[in-house]
């Protein structure tokens, strides 16, 4: 500092600036501003001498100001603001101060489980294998429409128990490129099997042997079958699936009596099916019962007559699809079942007989309703 010295008060000898921040009356250079040069200083405790022109009144005055001010924040506020003036820029170190306080730590990540030894590995396999197997068992068993939707359901159900205990672990080094061809082949399977059930619902597939078809046939099942091949000797697993199986397209010949019963009546019945491109199987029933008295195959584009039926009033039941599976006595896709509102009186007497004839073709006049039938109600 030059040798007159700082203020010995903090302040000019002057006083304190008033209520408006402006200095007080008296303190020089502050009542106009300069006109010409200083040619001493404002009094004590400032230096004496030419100052020389000022280069602009207004930045002076500006900076005297700024300087009164910051004297008044400091008698203000102490040493707080002292120490952001000591030390540089606040607001940089407030910013500063904020971006540390708000780091945060990266978080650390999960180790990966511990990959199961051969013998738990096998174990799940197992496991899985004893939920599986049985359920396709059933489907291929499934002897009509009902088993086939309940068969399809509890192996959709068996596969959503499964799969999910093979996303979570790590499998030993021998299992993994099956392992990942099996969960690949359940991820699959799932869908796959609610798609069948519904199938089955809506008789698209209404016998085992046509669902085993179907199911063998998807690439699904082509990575369980990759999953077993890349296991090797190493794992056992889904001895229950088969190799693929072709969907097969089986009929009897035109007239072929599916339940032959008694015939030694007199009556006739002719089904005419020349105009459908379905082969049918049709049932007369004793109006009242459930079992039918006799059942004939007719093939699509074919006439039958079927003679000697007995006297009686019958219900008349008919069933369309393709693939005759005569081991479930049915057809294993594209069923429809229904039967005919009115009921058919057979009458014979000493001078005449009665003969029905049906034609399975729908056309507008035509004087016969069918309803559905529900698969599980269709006689046998």
């Amino acid at each position: 500092m030059p040798a007159y010295g700082p203020p010995t008060s903090g302040m000019p000898a002057y006083g304190m600036p008033d209520a408006s921040g402006m200095p007080p009356t008296g303190a020089p250079g502050w009542n106009a501003p300069p006109t010409g040069p200083v040619t001493g200083g404002p009094g004590a405790g400032w230096p004496s001498g030419d100052r020389g022109a000022p280069t602009g009144s207004t930045g002076s005055r500006n900076k005297l100001i700024i300087g009164v001010v910051a004297a008044v924040l400091l008698l203000v506020c102490g040493v707080g603001v002292a120490a952001a003036f000591v030390g540089g820029d606040p607001e940089q170190k407030r910013t500063s101060s904020g971006a540390a306080g708000g780091a945060k730590a990266s978080p650390t990540p999960s180790k990966a489980p511990e990959p199961l030894t051969a013998t738990a590995y096998q174990t799940l396999l197992t496991d899985a294998d004893a939920v599986m197997g049985p359920a396709w068992q059933k489907v291929a068993a499934a002897k009509n429409q009902a088993a086939t939707v309940e068969a399809a359901q509890a192996l959709a159900d068996a596969v959503k128990t499964s799969a999910p205990r093979f996303t979570s672990v790590t499998p030993p080094n021998e299992a993994a490129a099956g392992h990942e061809q099996l969960k690949r082949a359940f991820d699959s399977l799932g869908s796959d099997f609610v798609a069948l059930t519904g199938d089955a619902k809506n008789g698209e597939i209404c016998a085992g042997s046509a669902a085993v078809a179907q199911v063998t046939g998807l690439p699904a099942a082509t990575y369980l079958r990759d999953a077993v091949k890349a296991f090797g000797s190493a794992f056992t697993f889904g001895a229950w699936l088969p190799a693929p199986v072709a969907q097969q397209t089986r009929t009897l010949a035109n007239g072929t009596m599916v339940k032959k019963g008694t015939l030694n009546g007199s009556g006739e019945f002719t089904i005419n099916n020349s105009g459908s491109t379905t082969d049918v199987v049709v049932s007369l029933v004793p109006n009242g019962g459930k079992v039918a008295a006799w059942t004939v195959y007719v093939s699509a584009g074919k006439t039958y007559k079927v003679k000697k039926v007995k006297d009686g009033n019958y219900q008349v039941y008919m069933a369309t699809g393709v693939d005759w599976d005569a081991g479930v006595a049915g057809f294993t896709r594209s069923c429809e079942f229904e039967k005919f509102e009115d009921l058919f009186e057979f009458k014979t007497t000493s001078r005449q007989y009665t003969t029905w004839e049906i034609t399975l073709k729908a056309s507008v006049g035509g004087n016969a309703d069918t309803d559905s039938v529900d698969p599980g109600d269709f006689p046998q």
